[in-house]
């Protein structure tokens, strides 16, 4: 979403067409602010423009950038996090996890407990707990082996996840990985940027992006 677009669903937002869903749009609106997304006035800031170039998980995704929690990661462990934000099932085997990505799960938790919290403040309805608990990070270590070259046969051994999600989850995974590339390129982060580059190289191979019945 671009920043025209942004600004004209706050516009809608704020407008009479949507006054029966005023109490939780301007519940939102508020989150927006209190995070410095827009300013009293409405105008999208810097954080706002960011977000914008986020198609998933936008808030999240922009405080990690801004609270610089990947700028000491390598690409392979950014992209093995960074897999929580598209991976969806609920229920998995527990992933082995170095500690450098423990410490990374403990650093999104702790941001996503933040904004879960804000989001009460401002009354919203959504438990914080629910709100941490939608970031699933099960494909954490999968995602990690096959980004360090492992060969797609044996990283199915680590999980009892199914085939076919574990290649629609990285699949949907570089698209994040091109989104915070443009994102940390608009906030002049090329350090940041070289790295989204980098772990988009090192998942997109193989069968993962071939043509198959898994994409189908």
């Amino acid at each position: 979403m671009k920043v025209k677009e942004a600004m004209q669903k706050v516009n809608f937002l704020l407008s009479d067409k949507s006054l029966q869903f005023g109490p939780e749009y301007g519940q939102r609106i508020e989150v927006l602010r209190d995070l410095r997304y827009i300013d009293g006035n409405n105008t999208v800031q810097l954080k706002g423009r960011v977000a914008c170039e986020i198609s998933t998980n936008e808030l999240i995704i922009t405080e990690l950038i801004f609270e610089n929690v990947f700028s000491e990661m390598q690409p392979s462990e950014i992209a093995a996090l960074l897999s929580c934000m598209v991976f969806q099932e609920k229920r998995c085997s527990q992933p082995s996890l170095l500690p450098s990505l423990e410490k990374g799960v403990e650093q999104i938790k702790a941001v996503a407990e933040k904004i879960g919290k804000l989001q009460k403040e401002c009354g919203l309805t959504e438990p914080v707990e629910d709100y941490i608990e939608g970031f699933r990070f099960g494909l954490v270590e999968v995602t990690h082996k096959w980004a360090s070259g492992m060969p797609f046969s044996e990283i199915t051994s680590l999980t009892d996840v199914s085939e076919g999600i574990i290649v629609r989850t990285i699949q949907r995974l570089n698209e994040t990985l091109r989104d915070v590339r443009n994102a940390a390129r608009l906030v002049g982060e090329p350090v940041l940027c070289q790295k989204m580059e980098d772990a988009s190289t090192l998942i997109k191979r193989d069968i993962v992006f071939a043509a198959s019945l898994y994409t189908q």
